[in-house]
């Protein structure tokens, strides 16, 4: 029997789609259907990223936003701006939300080395960030993303909070926390499905970074 394929003819914003794993589930749901809109912080990387989805899947509807999301001052008027462009450039309500972005910046932080302001400082992205999605979901129902039992908005956090590695300690915190909101968000924000992954030690850019490779 034919496994149905639930995502075709959807339309799906992956928020830090324009690398690592983030881009990863872009190209996937691209090439199972679905309308995409990435986010990059910046422009050049952005028009990059889109160009080669396109040329991937020439047929697929690609569009993208910049958005930074690492000042709690500007976190959900940049957050709002970027579902606003999504469900223009998609046609309307979004079926899902991948959220990927991470702080790069953050995680070569030391335990020795650590301030309260270092140790604040990935949570703005990580956390904050997924925390404001689901208010603006909820602020105004149907707008930007579906209210519906099929509708659905996936968080990233890693098996590092399960199964800490030496260093660990700056970070850990943060993922923990996403993986609590993801069951508040769940119960607040039914029907729409919540769920997070937590992800191994994946080559990413961003792995590469922090381990020089």
């Amino acid at each position: 029997m034919a496994h149905p394929n639930f995502i075709l003819n959807s339309s799906t914003l992956v928020i830090g789609g324009s690398s690592g794993l983030g881009y990863a589930v872009a190209s996937a749901a691209l090439a199972n259907g679905s309308k995409v809109h990435i986010t990059s912080v910046t422009p050049g990387k952005l028009s990059t990223k889109v160009t080669q989805l396109q040329s991937l899947y020439p047929n697929a509807r690609v569009s993208g936003s910049t958005a930074d999301l690492s000042s709690t001052q500007t976190l959900e008027a940049n957050l709002k701006a970027v579902l606003d462009d999504a469900v223009k450039r998609t046609g309307g309500p979004l079926d899902h939300i991948v959220y990927t972005s991470g702080d790069g910046a953050s995680m070569g932080a030391t335990l020795a080395g650590l301030t309260a302001e270092t140790a604040l400082q990935p949570f703005t992205v990580r956390y904050l960030g997924p925390l404001m999605v689901g208010k603006l979901v909820a602020a105004n129902p149907g707008k930007y993303l579906k209210a519906a039992h099929t509708s659905s908005i996936t968080l990233t956090s890693g098996m590092l909070t399960h199964r800490p590695r030496p260093g660990n300690s700056p970070v850990v915190g943060v993922m923990g926390a996403v993986e609590v909101l993801t069951r508040a968000l769940a119960v607040d924000l039914a029907p729409i499905r919540v769920n997070v992954v937590l992800p191994g030690i994946v080559n990413t850019e961003l792995m590469q970074m922090m381990t020089g490779g």
